[in-house]
């Protein structure tokens, strides 16, 4: 296909030696077409400039428009004569699982941006003790223009870009066929973490990553202990529950956003399960530092 140029926490099984995952997202459950708003990921466009549209009538929402990564659903793209986009010998926008994957599209170069731009950022993450481990699916989607470039990067305080460090080279995709990368992260064992993936293509046309994840082979003493607390719903619109089957006694409960700042307090009068009104908060990833007798867990959960 050619280009036309317009005016784009799960937590599993526990060992000790056992690879655990920590979050992970195949970005199935956001809006077809969104370039913002895409649960806590934050996407980063520093070129700001137009992208390519797709010729043969193809449109979609926010086509040609300026974007860093957009959620792309190619089962769902209009065109004359139907709806999807096929795919060919020089054309393939599917989605490694699911129907979505995250695409940042080519910038029209200018003078001052001769390439890409472009940042995905994740929600913060906070690693294990030991064997931190990041691996997704990324691919070329134009047989023409296959030379898609990006580079992975980690902030250990904000989703600033200036705050990334580099973890590696540049790689550059095949066309067509996902590969895996994967990166350790044990430089950053016990710390949360942003994950950045930048995207710094020349004049091509589609990068494409799909089922981002993050695992360990090491949760400390606290990890394992927020695992005897179960909070629900999750994501939860107006209240949150925390219960346990061990009858550890709570005694207070402070939720902190993203950005580590208290949100709200609730003292508890000595239960071993409580529920939370977060009516109040907004919609975004909270973490919940619950205070027992017997030690402080801490819980993530998502507002809707």
């Amino acid at each position: 296909m050619k280009k036309l140029l317009l005016s784009i926490l799960f937590i599993s099984g526990l060992s000790a030696s056992a690879q655990t995952t920590i979050f992970q997202d195949n970005f199935d459950s956001y809006t077809d077409f969104a370039k913002a708003g895409v649960g806590s990921w934050t996407l980063t466009d520093i070129d700001l400039r137009p992208t390519y549209g797709f010729g043969g009538g193809t449109t979609f929402l926010n086509s040609g428009t300026p974007m860093a990564f957009i959620v792309f659903n190619s089962t769902t793209v209009t065109r004359t004569g139907g709806t999807g986009l096929p795919v060919s010998a020089t054309s393939d926008w599917t989605a490694r699982s699911g129907q979505k994957a995250m695409a940042c599209i080519a910038a029209v170069p200018n003078g001052a941006f001769p390439t890409n731009d472009d940042w995905l950022i994740s929600p913060q993450i906070t690693l294990g003790s030991s064997g931190n481990e990041l691996s997704f699916w990324a691919k070329s989607c134009d047989g023409d223009f296959p030379d898609e470039v990006f580079e992975v990067f980690v902030s250990t305080t904000t989703t600033a870009v200036a705050s990334f460090t580099s973890i590696g080279a540049s790689e550059t995709t095949a066309f067509g066929t996902y590969t895996e990368y994967i990166y350790d992260l044990t430089a950053f064992d016990g710390q949360p973490i942003y994950v950045g993936i930048h995207c710094t293509s020349a004049d091509q046309f589609g990068f494409m990553l799909d089922d981002f994840k993050v695992t360990t082979t090491g949760l400390g003493v606290n990890e394992a202990f927020a695992r005897k607390f179960s909070t629900y719903p999750n994501p939860a619109n107006n209240v949150v529950n925390i219960s346990n089957n061990d009858n550890i006694i709570l005694t207070n409960v402070d939720i902190n956003d993203i950005n580590g700042r208290t949100v709200k307090t609730m003292k508890v009068n000595n239960l071993s399960e409580v529920q939370l009104n977060v009516n109040d908060l907004t919609s975004g990833v909270y973490f919940m530092n619950i205070s027992t007798d017997s030690g402080t867990a801490v819980k993530k959960f998502i507002k809707n």
